[in-house]
């Protein structure tokens, strides 16, 4: 009896220290016109691994052929507070870093953003920001002991990485992934404007597959 009851205390603290858990029912997430974001609208996970969790943008996914730039006006982040897993604080940091795959390089921004539950939150900035071909948008949740606020994401997973969590902001940025083997992707997307040119939504992409 000791042993099983052991073992079952061993499973749940691990499912705890996973850092993520799988929503009762999954949730739509609205979008709108110029935005990038690679979800697919529908969130299915919360997660609060790493003290960093970040997307990866590509704007040649989204512009094919020309990689033109990417003027950001703002950042959408998307959190959910489950009563099992309460947070020790809604505030984070928001970070615009240009940057490729292997992780992110040179800020282009910080900004202190409070988190909803279940609603848009925005990383507003005052004037576009010119962004790199490769650029990166990252939750930095160091005020947290926990890794909170936990973030949204989908369960849909692509062939391409582009959902990060470390431990480190420059360093160890390891794919998200739920449905193995390539990752799924946080509710992570970014608002702006690229040549007067309409955006092909990732999301609608992933979802017809």
């Amino acid at each position: 009896m000791r042993l099983a009851f052991c073992a079952i205390l061993f499973a749940f603290t691990g499912l705890a220290l996973a850092g993520s858990m799988e929503l009762e029912r999954p949730l739509p997430v609205s979008s709108y016109d110029n935005v990038l974001q690679y979800d697919d609208g529908t969130a299915w996970w919360i997660s609060w691994d790493g003290t960093y969790r970040g997307v990866w943008f590509n704007v040649e996914d989204f512009f094919p052929g020309g990689g033109p730039q990417w003027l950001s006006d703002e950042s959408e982040l998307w959190f959910y507070h489950h009563s099992s897993y309460p947070w020790d604080t809604a505030s984070f940091y928001c970070h615009l870093f240009d940057g490729g795959v292997g992780g992110p390089v040179n800020q282009q921004n910080q900004t202190s953003v409070t988190a909803l539950h279940y609603a848009p939150c925005y990383a507003d900035y005052s004037y576009p920001i010119v962004c790199d071909t490769e650029f990166w948008i990252i939750v930095n949740t160091e005020m947290s002991t926990g890794g909170w606020p936990s973030t949204l994401g989908d369960n849909t997973p692509q062939t391409v990485s582009h959902s990060f969590y470390s431990e480190n902001l420059y360093t160890q940025w390891m794919p998200w992934e739920k449905q193995g083997p390539t990752a799924n992707d946080y509710f992570i997307r970014s608002s702006g404007a690229c040549s007067g040119l309409t955006p092909a939504t990732w999301g609608a992409i992933k979802s017809l597959f």
